[in-house]
This record gives structure tokens, sequence and C-alpha cells, in this order.
């Protein structure tokens, strides 16, 4: 199979990740790199992430972000900043002139639509932001940049700079957050730019699953991968 964008997408390139992740020793050898256990080790054990997603990013920072014109990452959605602890040591490595933004109200989930969403305003609250800059400082992680507040107010700021993003995380259980995040993030994609969402294949957030669909009819692309992640190219 070639290795070409077709469609807005590498079919080649979501095959080699998951494919190899399901039906390959690949999830073995990721679990025995030295890169990817001490990234691990960084996280502290904050993240809730299944184990196959987290390898996914492991292989997207590892394996494909480098062939892009940007490599600054952007999580929506961090929770207590298990998964971006992960990729900012995993970029300090490998890219250390990127970063990693955090975004996330660091309070809980702010209200949310009980006509799509079956999470509440607060579910999420045990999280601390100033936990999660001690950690940053304790491993010395210059490169994350931890964001407080809702999307709609944090993220208009961080446009102004006209960053590019190679990487961004959607890490959100409702559709509002999730509508808002790919919107706004999309302009600042750089070309061919991976779009990964880690939740809108859950079953108690169809909210989330809806705004990707969205996503889908409005920009008329298709997914590189649907397993572990549902993962976009953006800018192609």
């Amino acid at each position: 199979m070639a290795d070409e964008i077709t469609g807005g997408r590498s079919v080649h390139d979501g095959y080699q990740r998951g494919c190899g992740l399901m039906h390959t020793d690949m999830a073995a050898r990721i679990a025995a790199d030295p890169l990817y256990r001490a990234a691990l080790e960084a996280s502290g054990g904050w993240s809730i992430m299944v184990e196959t997603k987290r390898m996914n990013l492991f292989l997207l920072l590892t394996r494909f972000l480098g062939r892009l014109g940007a490599r600054d990452v952007i999580e929506f959605g961090s929770y207590r900043g298990g998964n971006a602890l992960f990729m900012a040591w995993v970029l300090r490595e490998l890219h250390p002139e990127a970063k990693v933004y955090a975004l996330d109200t660091y309070a809980g989930m702010p209200a949310t639509d009980p006509g799509r969403d079956v999470h509440h305003a607060g579910d999420f609250a045990d999280t601390s932001q100033g936990d999660l800059e001690a950690r940053r400082d304790a491993l010395g992680l210059a490169n994350l940049v931890v964001v407080p507040g809702r999307f709609e107010d944090s993220f208009p700021a961080i446009a102004e700079g006209r960053p590019a993003f190679g990487l961004a995380h959607i890490d959100c259980d409702i559709y509002s957050a999730v509508k808002f995040a790919q919107d706004a993030v999309w302009p600042h994609m750089t070309a061919g730019g991976y779009i990964v969402y880690d939740d809108a294949d859950a079953p108690s957030c169809i909210g989330a699953t809806e705004a990707v669909g969205d996503l889908i009819m409005a920009r008329r692309i298709h997914a590189e991968q649907v397993w572990p992640h549902w993962v976009f190219r953006a800018g192609l």
C-alpha cells in the first residue's frame, strides 16, 4: 500500500498504527520502550486513558509528528494532566523546541446539555492546577504550558499568537466542548496536523460523538484511523 494522502488522510499510516497495535506485537514493543516507560512514569498515574490510546499517542509523537512543519501540541481537556505530562516528556526528548498546551477548567466540567450529554456540571472536579504545575516543575518540563479556564475564554489568547499545531488532542466528554475545540483549533493546525479524539467513541459521550459527526459533514473528510482513537488530518 502506497504511503500517500488521499481524501485528506493517509490510509497507509492509519493501517500502520491501528492494525499494528491490534494485530502485531507492537503494543508489547512500545511497553518495553525506555522512552515510553519514562514518560508513563512522569505521568504519575494521573491519566485514566485506555492504554492502547496512550500507545497510539506515543506512535504519533515519535513516528509521525516529526514529518510535519509544526510540532506544538494542544490538549483540550487535561483533567489531572497525566496525558499532558506524558506528551511533554516525550517531546522534550525528541522535539525540545515544541510545547504542550494543557487546557482545562481544572475545576470540573462546565454546564452540559442534558439532551446530548450524560455527564453533568462538576464531574471530574478531583483535579488541581497547582498539583499539575508542581509536578511539571519538579520534572523540569518547561515545555508544558498549563492553561486554566473554559476553552472559550482561554483559547482566544493562545490564538492571538498565530500558533501552528502538529497535534490537537481533544479529550472532552461533552458536545459543546468538543464542538468548540475542533472548530477553534482547525485553522491553527499545520498542514497534515493530527486531530485526535479520546472520548468520541465512548458510550457515555454521545454528545462528543455528535460533534465529530458535525466535523465530518461540514468538512467532508474521512478518518485516518478509527481505533484505538478517531484520528483526522487537518489542512490536506
